[in-house]
């Protein structure tokens, strides 16, 4: 009879073990944010362990404007912003605010169709939309009539002359260091213009070096209190205006007989957003 018991229990053991359904697979970690005018793009690691389980199917993205929605293990209630499962490493979140923060996370699906645990090394990222234009800016010549255009307003594109900065609300001007052959430029504040500077916005600057628009999208250090920086052409400058909205701004190209900056940069239109990291 005890060998009887001990048998059955085996058997049910087994059964137990059998029909658990596929495993759950740890989710991948996200690497890039790419943020646009209404949408936001993430792209996560690839990882040979996740997509190489036998039980692996594809992955869920998921958006909410509060992060702790987010932080469940179990993610079956959760909405994902996908239609259909996700056998790429990229996802393109649309329709987004400009005027909202949100936080999107990426996990795995099982060919159950069960959605696995966050990540817990980056359970989510946290991005918001942001306006994005290209504009031509002028040196500063000191020059009557050549510095019109010498001058931006970053929330909207305005380009003004150095005496309107001032009461214009210019965020920077592109300043011409050495002449005649301006072989250096600057992104200035206005408060380092020695003639109409005075009461200017100040802003804060910080030039990463060359890099691509989208390759850097997150910046561990704060823009240093600065009026001025010296820039190249492919330099990616973060700039913060000194109603505390940040800028991304890449230098395109600069022309030294046109005598012009073209720019493309993306405006944060929320104060103090994003967060950098100490």
């Amino acid at each position: 009879m005890k060998k009887a018991l001990l048998a059955l229990a085996a058997m049910v053991a087994m059964m137990i073990v059998g029909c658990g359904g596929a495993s759950l697979i740890d989710s991948p970690e996200i690497s890039m944010v790419v943020m646009d005018t209404a949408s936001v793009t993430i792209t996560w690691d690839e990882d040979t362990l996740i997509e190489g389980h036998a039980d692996f199917q594809g992955y869920n993205v998921y958006v909410s404007v509060d992060s702790s929605n987010l932080l469940v293990e179990d993610g079956e209630d959760l909405n994902k912003d996908n239609a259909n499962v996700i056998t790429t490493n990229t996802f393109t979140s649309a329709g987004l605010s400009q005027d909202t923060v949100y936080y999107i996370q990426v996990r795995t699906v099982n060919i159950d169709d069960k959605v696995g645990s966050y990540n817990t090394n980056v359970p989510f990222v946290e991005a918001s939309p942001r306006p994005e234009f290209t504009a031509i800016v002028s040196f500063e010549m000191n020059t009557p009539g050549v510095d019109d255009s010498c001058a931006i307003r970053f929330s909207d594109a305005t380009i003004m002359a150095d005496s309107a900065m001032v009461s214009g609300g210019a965020d920077m001007w592109i300043d011409a260091w050495i002449s005649p052959t301006y072989d250096t430029v600057a992104a200035a504040s206005p408060s380092y213009n020695t003639e109409y500077g005075t009461g200017a916005n100040i802003s804060m600057l910080l030039n990463l070096g060359q890099y691509g628009f989208d390759e850097i999208f997150e910046v561990t250090t704060e823009p240093s209190d600065t009026t001025a920086v010296a820039i190249a052409e492919g330099d990616l400058v973060i700039l913060k205006t000194a109603d505390e909205h940040y800028v991304k701004i890449h230098i395109d190209a600069i022309d030294r007989v046109a005598l012009e900056v073209t720019i493309t940069y993306a405006y944060q239109n929320i104060a103090n957003y994003p967060h950098f990291s100490p």
